[in-house]
């Protein structure tokens, strides 16, 4: 607990690639390699953890000391009046609160996504609670209509069938606790929003290249549904058939991934020091010769569990989500795991989605569309006082405040206390907050460039395809995997190993995946039809240096050229080839009455997502946990970064944890820097 209150190490990153690429190699975790791995483990717990007060057995924070401050001097700026105030800051029953200011404090939250409205809703019910005098402000640079950026939906009004709704980005939810979290932390219910989930049972169909056809994740809470029941032996009669013991083989994973989910979430994602589950962590990850040791790349920890490529597909698959791929590359150090090869831990993926039991699990279907969940969000911000601006561009964030572009194309500058910023992180280091605007025409004027010296996570072909009948074949999340052999099925991920459009070609099968949105909520599409979006992993956007210092639209308008139509009509055809292997879907083509197509172009157009990618920045272990980006700008100290490139990580429901942490860290500065 000292070394905890006391610790302000930071570990360089070149030192913490080499502690990790020791603890990912399995041929040191014999003897005292092992202790060392160990030691260094608990080490990097406490660091991630060294801002917590103090902790009981279960690690719950206790801090009710009171304090005081003594405010800092406001240097001038325009349009500002020099005001200097006095105020106390108490804790009640934990409670931080902020004492009345004389003058209005200004939050200026930078993005209306789901990090920035959950960001902006927390400090302003703090604030509240507080009777602080203070603002907080949205700015977003699309329409209401697209509430929420990626997390959304979109319309289209199909002449004499109606109106189909399509997700602009996730597609199934996760954590759902995480959700409702951050309405009863402002003393609201998530339910009087409008807010309702369901579970998708099973959570997903598997369809392999042959054909062959699996359904995974069947809650327990549902057992005593025959159908189900009979579903889920189905389920396990095929593992069995794929090897031998195989849905014994599959439990024994879910079981270690299990530990890791109960171990890990608190502790690295939500950065709460619990050691409960620390010691079942420890002995998953150490049992039988170390075969399930987390720090391993992922396909060394299947390859000693499974022994058929396709059931090695089916525990893996979701690692996609972060940006990674499953097997380990032997030309990279510690077999990849530093940049795109998933370490063994990710298999907690597979538990949040997958496992039967566990509280945290399952995945869910927000009736309404994720447009519901992000009005949601944007209500309870009105409800907790926060004012969002539409068509507001922001071009600058500084010390003293920031610019922005209203609807008429005007460069405004709004002073600001704190800066909140929910714009991708690598284009907002890079566009927003580069020194090399200041005194130019670019200070009020909308770029778009990027900070290339992250990792990516790979980009993505989206079509949204308005059917006029029923895909009754396809559930409402569907994955299509490669796994005829270890090499094709190795191969089915070139495009996140090298993210080159010269490698990463149409030669190689691909994975995909399909989401069929009336499957669990019929208002998604009307009567007798469907709509699907199927997503495909692609390359990411190349910076172009050429242009970067271009106007927006012209940047844009260069980055599109980048993925030919040719190109997207080809992958669409091979889509259209692999769904006709299900029943029903042969002429699917045929009933395709609308279409919209969106590439990393578009992404970056509508919500200036560095690289193009709308899964952020990857998640290796160069980009993972206390060497991901941090939420506090290095170089603006009024300046926090919260969404998906920052930490812990991508998903809405990692991007809702960073933001309450974003919060607190917000209330805090906003104690010390009152001017």
């Amino acid at each position: 607990s000292n070394f905890v209150q006391r610790s302000t190490i930071d570990i360089p990153s070149s030192l913490w690639s080499q502690l990790l690429c020791r603890m990912s190699n399995h041929n040191s975790i014999n003897g005292k390699p092992l202790s060392t791995s160990l030691a260094i483990l608990l080490v990097i717990l406490l660091l991630q953890n060294r801002s917590a007060y103090s902790f009981t057995a279960r690690g719950t924070l206790n801090n009710i000391e009171k304090f005081r401050y003594t405010p800092c001097k406001r240097v001038n700026t325009p349009n500002c009046k020099t005001l200097r105030n006095s105020h106390s800051i108490q804790r009640d029953s934990g409670i931080e609160k902020i004492d009345h200011a004389e003058r209005q404090v200004v939050v200026v939250v930078v993005g209306g996504g789901v990090g920035g409205f959950a960001c902006a809703s927390r400090i302003a019910y703090s604030c509240k609670q507080s009777q602080a005098n203070t603002k907080v402000l949205v700015l977003e640079k699309n329409s209401k209509e697209m509430v929420g950026g990626r997390c959304g939906s979109f319309y289209r009004d199909v002449e004499g069938l109606g109106i189909f709704r399509h997700e602009r980005g996730p597609s199934l939810l996760l954590l759902k606790d995480v959700y409702l979290a951050l309405f009863s932390d402002c003393d609201k219910r998530a339910a009087d929003y409008g807010l309702e989930f369901k579970q998708c049972t099973p959570a997903y169909q598997v369809v392999f290249e042959d054909g062959d056809t699996i359904k995974l994740g069947f809650p327990s809470n549902l057992k005593g549904d025959l159908n189900i029941e009979e579903a889920e032996q189905r389920s396990r009669d095929k593992m069995n058939s794929y090897e031998k013991n195989g849905a014994a083989k599959w439990d024994e994973y879910m079981q270690s991934t299990e530990a890791f989910l109960n171990c890990g979430l608190p502790n690295f994602i939500e950065e709460k020091l619990d050691l409960a589950f620390f010691p079942t962590f420890l002995i998953e990850s150490m049992k039988d010769g170390m075969k399930s040791w987390p720090l391993k790349p992922h396909s060394e920890v299947l390859d000693s569990l499974f022994d058929s490529t396709k059931m090695k597909t089916l525990a893996s698959f979701q690692d996609l989500y972060v940006g990674l791929e499953p097997y380990a590359n032997n030309g990279e150090i510690g077999g990849g795991v530093m940049k795109k090869t998933a370490p063994a831990v990710f298999g907690l993926l597979a538990a949040i989605e997958l496992h039967p039991t566990n509280e945290k699990s399952g995945v869910f279907a927000p009736i309404g569309g994720f447009q519901a969940v992000s009005r949601a969000f944007e209500e309870l911000a009105t409800d907790c006082g926060v004012e969002v601006m539409y068509n507001r561009s922001v071009t600058n964030i500084s010390n003293k405040g920031v610019w922005f572009q209203d609807e008429d194309g005007v460069s405004n500058f709004i002073a600001a206390d704190l800066v909140v910023c929910n714009a991708d992180l690598p284009f907002a280091t890079e566009t927003l907050m580069d020194s090399n605007q200041h005194n130019s025409e670019n200070l009020q004027n909308p770029r778009y460039d990027w900070d290339d010296n992250y990792q990516f996570s790979s980009g993505v072909i989206a079509f949204h395809w308005s059917i006029n009948k029923c895909c009754n074949s396809l559930e409402t999340h569907n994955v299509f995997l490669i796994a005829e052999d270890r090499n094709k099925a190795e191969s089915s991920w070139n495009t996140i190993r090298y993210n080159d459009p010269n490698v990463s070609s149409l030669n190689d099968e691909f994975n995909f995946y399909v989401h069929r949105a009336s499957k669990t909520d019929q208002s998604a599409a009307p009567d007798e039809c469907d709509s699907i979006m199927v997503l495909v992993p692609c390359c990411t956007l190349q910076r172009d240096k050429d242009l970067s210092n271009l106007q927006r639209d012209i940047s844009i308008s260069g980055y599109k050229k980048q993925l030919n139509d040719e190109f997207v009509s080809e992958v669409r055809t091979r889509v259209l080839d692999r769904l006709a292997i299900l029943d029903g879907l042969k002429d699917l083509k045929d009933h395709i009455v609308d279409e919209v197509v969106e590439t990393p172009a578009q992404y970056a157009d509508y919500y200036n997502l560095a690289a193009g990618t709308p899964f952020a920045l990857s998640h290796g272990f160069g980009q993972l946990s206390i060497t991901r980006p941090g939420h506090q700008s290095k170089h603006l100290d009024n300046v926090l970064f919260v969404g998906a490139s920052t930490k812990p990580g991508n998903g809405v429901p990692l991007v809702l944890i960073g933001a309450k942490q974003v919060a607190n860290k917000a209330i805090e500065k906003l104690k010390t820097r009152i001017q």
